[in-house]
């Protein structure tokens, strides 16, 4: 009986994932000795794959890293429909945010049926603080929203690890959250 060293499994895995190019995984095949954790920084200092990817790689995930067009790059948050990833349009290198609805709940057609409600809801809107819809994409048996990328923290975030914000800053934040509601009122939507 053979096994498979773990440095072998590790670049199968990868080579499955279809993150990494052959050619670029090249040089590591060569240096099959190495730890699969010093392959991994490697990869990941060279640009080839995200600390995200190469949590999930080491844990012995190598599915779920390609969505359609889409490479996702890192898990972003938890909405009350799924998860949101940072993802990469592949042919036009654009950074979106994916909101997917797992396939486990697209087989409940009241969840599906909200989560559908949700992506036409907010399709609809167009404000500069309100976060656009794009598309709205199934791939197998998961859905999944394009919606743009906002590139920065969350409100929560920022409070949690800077403490309570100045006044005129939050007064700020406070007015351009109105302005998004005030915009989403107009449209209809209640949230």
């Amino acid at each position: 009986m053979t096994t498979t060293s773990p440095p072998t499994d590790l670049l199968e895995r990868i080579r499955k994932s279809g993150l990494v190019s052959i050619a670029d995984l090249q040089p590591f095949l060569l240096k099959a000795s190495q730890e699969p954790r010093d392959i991994l920084h490697q990869l990941v200092n060279q640009g080839l794959l995200t600390e995200f990817q190469s949590e999930r790689l080491a844990a012995g995930k190598y599915k779920g890293f390609l969505l359609g067009s889409y490479k996702i790059l890192g898990r972003l948050g938890q909405g009350g429909m799924g998860q949101v990833y940072l993802a990469e349009h592949d042919a036009m290198r654009r950074f979106v945010a994916l909101k997917v609805l797992p396939a486990s709940v697209t087989e409940n057609d009241v969840a599906k049926e909200r989560f559908l409600r949700e992506a036409r809801a907010a399709a609809a809107l167009d404000h500069p603080n309100i976060v656009r819809v794009f598309d709205l994409n199934r791939e197998g048996k998961v859905l999944y929203l394009v919606m743009e990328y906002v590139e920065g923290t969350s409100l929560q975030n920022l409070v949690e690890k800077g403490g309570r914000l100045p006044v005129g800053a939050a007064v700020d934040y406070v007015r351009q959250i109105a302005e998004g509601l005030q915009h989403a009122h107009e449209t209809g939507l209640v949230h």
